[in-house]
């Protein structure tokens, strides 16, 4: 072996026993790669830029170019890691800022003096909208036409309302508790934040990882949870444990503190009762859980896979209801109709599991020979199948889904109350038991009020 290639080796071992850092990154003029500078990165660095795999043009020990088209990004703050194995000392993590930072909206605190914000959109249903003569049309007459005439498109856009409404509530809130705090104690909000914060960090388990890496999809872009690991680590220890923490002790503040109360309404649909919906749990449940299924969809899979222990955990009080929801295609219609011939032999639910377990089954061989092991009648079952007779029932689920406003599986309604994403972090079972726990406390709080 020659003394240069010796060499070259020793060097290339002596960096990787070195801890890989990051020390900066700097996305580049045509607005189409970021430039990484760094110690120890490896001949083979895995890079991501908030958890998307980014292709690498070069790679050094100390300088990377990833392909990175920052001139169609949003402006913002973006976690980019490094990684080259799946130690801690293999990773490295840095924020990038692309663009202009956000602007801070407006508040009490932050607005100047004269300024003055944007009238709210109305929602005074006695306001007068229109008059023809003395005919005087009010908005809440122009509402109950619109829920009559597209009650769609009305539910989606009361939905939306809200939504932005609560998000900006709930900053608001966030703004108003820290202030009070950090006066009442001589600090700046930065301060007490720095203070507080730490104390309330606690690690996320492996699950949390797991869930992160299965909520992206497509865009980890074909890398393994292996391959993605160490970003994802790094996601959660910089981004999500903080945003934990500060949600814990905003939750202290507003028990220890200053009393918070929340009388924004989330809209709900009276959800319709059908013989085709497959059903566990009793009518009298002070808790409804309606999912809209694509047995090909594999993000319903992974949170229909918690339908059992959730009704575990709540018993009586949870009724779960599936309608179906198929929106990939054929296979999905397929699979919908299989699923009621199913439910036409009272034995929907192992069939829902089958579908859902992998190898996907997306063809009528399958789906039959998935019936046989589960102990259904074979010849009603396959003639269901081969005649199509369930066609009719799928279409009228996709009907009804439309006049509630959804347009994708999976989505949940909780007593008529549309869920919220949620967070690629949280377990499929956290998730609905935070939704359900935050519904039975609505009730218990509207049994608490005195009656007018």
């Amino acid at each position: 072996m020659s003394a240069a290639r010796t060499l070259l080796m020793c060097a290339v071992v002596v960096a990787q026993d070195r801890p890989l850092a990051v020390t900066s990154a700097v996305p580049d003029a045509g607005g189409q790669s970021v430039t990484i500078t760094g110690v120890s990165f490896g001949p083979s660095p895995f890079v991501t830029l908030d958890l998307v795999p980014l292709t690498l043009r070069s790679a050094t020990e100390t300088q990377i170019v990833a392909a990175v088209p920052v001139n169609l990004m949003p402006p913002g703050d973006y976690l980019l890691t490094v990684s080259r194995g799946p130690s801690p000392a293999d990773t490295g993590s840095i924020q990038v800022i692309i663009g202009a930072p956000k602007p801070k909206p407006l508040t009490a605190a932050t607005g100047s003096p004269g300024s003055r914000a944007p009238p709210a959109p109305s929602g005074a249903g006695a306001e007068r909208a229109a008059q023809v003569g003395d005919r005087v049309i009010t908005v809440a007459e122009i509402d109950r036409e619109w829920q009559r005439t597209d009650p769609a498109g009305y539910i989606a856009l009361s939905r939306q309302l809200y939504e932005v409404r609560r998000r900006i509530a709930d900053g608001m809130v966030a703004e108003e508790l820290l202030a009070r705090e950090a006066t009442a104690r001589g600090l700046t909000v930065e301060a007490l934040l720095e203070e507080e914060i730490p104390k309330r960090v606690i690690a996320t388990p492996d699950s949390a990882a797991r869930s992160l890496y299965e909520g992206l999809g497509d865009r980890a872009r074909g890398a393994t949870f292996e391959q993605m690991r160490p970003a994802l680590r790094a996601w959660l220890q910089r981004i999500t444990e903080p945003e934990l923490a500060k949600m814990t002790y905003l939750e202290e503040l507003m028990k220890l503190s200053t009393r918070v109360e929340h009388h924004l309404v989330a809209p709900r649909v009276a959800v319709e009762r059908s013989a085709q919906d497959a059903v566990l749990g009793p009518a009298t449940a002070p808790v409804e859980l309606v999912a809209f299924a694509d047995f090909q969809n594999t993000e319903y899979a992974r949170f229909a896979r918690a339908f059992g222990r959730v009704r575990d955990t709540f018993g009586d009080r949870l009724r779960v209801v599936v309608k179906n929801l198929p929106s990939l295609g054929s296979p999905s219609v397929a699979a919908a109709e299989a699923a009621q011939c199913a439910l036409a032999q009272n034995k929907f639910w192992p069939y829902h599991d089958a579908l859902l377990l992998p190898p996907g089954i997306v063809n009528a061989r399958q789906f039959k020979q998935a019936a046989a092991d589960l102990g259904l009648d074979p010849t009603a079952f396959d003639a269901c199948v081969d005649r199509g007779a369930t066609r009719l029932i799928v279409q009228q689920a996709l009907d009804e889904a439309k006049r509630y406003g959804l347009q994708r599986s999976p989505s949940f309604l909780i007593n008529g109350r549309l869920a919220p994403d949620p967070p690629p972090f949280l377990p499929p079972f956290d998730f609905f038991k935070r939704l359900i726990e935050e519904e039975l406390g609505f009730q218990a709080k509207a049994a608490a009020r005195p009656r007018q």
